[in-house]
């Protein structure tokens, strides 16, 4: 009670969603001009903004594009030269794919080097989700960071739509991984219809289908939207655990580290992992290398996951 069904790409498609037979022709509704309309919100005046929604005939919301959306609220409100370098969030309700998106940025402070402001998203006159974020003037330092995990070319590895499309298992209303926006293509794939425990990670190359600008905010709200995208999946994988059955599945935070510049129209890989799954919750952490091997950002995601009554 009190806690919605996780807004996953997965928690549709494997959550008794229907699925299209290999073959079937497919409507066209996830673009990438649809994303990046839906990426940047409107001005309203006072530091308010309004977004559409990129799966309006799905259940509900992907958690992801309100992350991004809010990042992108908050990027308009500061001073270029502050790049953002965290995001931190908490999922309240679940959102309506049929409304638009109100979000309100609160300025908490501007320093002599950092910038801190909080967003708060809402529908029907309530939260969905409230965010904090933080910006950085661009300052040098020491470096260090976790080596470039082994893993198949991207160009070896076939895309999750034409994976689910062969497979029938493609969902049309919800195309998180499976749209005309990103090209996503994971190392092993999960059969989410019939799972069996397995080692606790996922790993996949991610990047939009085709060239994006270079609007201040648009890469790092892509790459929110894309980070939302396995952290509650790959804690069911210990257990053999799926979306089906009597599992109540929520998100319930999230939290975003930027360290390099990068582009989202270039392959990143997203390394994931379960960190820990107990007391009916359970936490994942996620990476995104460049391909020459930057560790541009990281994320963590902590879940509910309990039996159903």
């Amino acid at each position: 009670p009190g806690q919605a069904q996780t807004w996953k790409s997965a928690a549709y498609r494997h959550n008794g969603g229907p699925n299209t037979p290999p073959g079937t022709a497919v409507p066209e509704r996830q673009t990438l001009d649809l994303l990046l309309q839906t990426l940047t919100p409107e001005p309203v005046g006072d530091d308010r903004f309004i977004a559409d929604n990129t799966h309006p005939e799905g259940q509900r919301l992907y958690g992801g594009q309100v992350l991004a959306q809010s990042l992108r609220a908050a990027v308009a409100t500061v001073d270029p030269e502050r790049r953002v370098h965290s995001q931190h969030a908490y999922f309240l309700r679940p959102g309506d794919p049929r409304v638009p998106v109100e979000l309100a940025v609160e300025r908490a402070r501007d320093g002599a080097s950092f910038s801190s402001r909080r967003v708060v998203a809402s529908q029907h006159g309530k939260p969905i989700l409230v965010s904090s974020l933080s910006f950085q003037l661009v300052q040098p330092g020491d470096d260090f960071q976790a080596d470039l995990p082994d893993v198949p070319e991207p160009e070896s590895l076939p895309s999750e739509r034409e994976r689910e499309l062969a497979t029938g298992s493609f969902e049309p209303d919800f195309q998180i991984i499976t749209g005309l926006d990103l090209d996503v293509r994971v190392v092993d794939p999960v059969d989410w219809y019939h799972p069996v425990p397995r080692e606790a990670r996922l790993q996949s190359w991610m990047r939009t289908t085709g060239s994006v600008g270079d609007g201040t905010g648009l890469h790092e709200a892509l790459l929110a939207y894309m980070s939302d995208a396995f952290l509650v999946d790959v804690t069911l994988l210990p257990h053999g655990r799926s979306f089906h059955g009597d599992m109540q599945i929520a998100s319930l935070d999230h939290a975003l580290w930027f360290h390099a510049p990068f582009r989202a129209d270039e392959w990143l890989l997203n390394d994931v992992v379960a960190e820990r799954v107990g007391g009916s919750r359970g936490l994942g952490r996620g990476r995104f290398f460049s391909r020459d091997g930057r560790l541009v950002a990281s994320c963590m995601q902590e879940s509910l996951q309990r039996r159903s009554e």
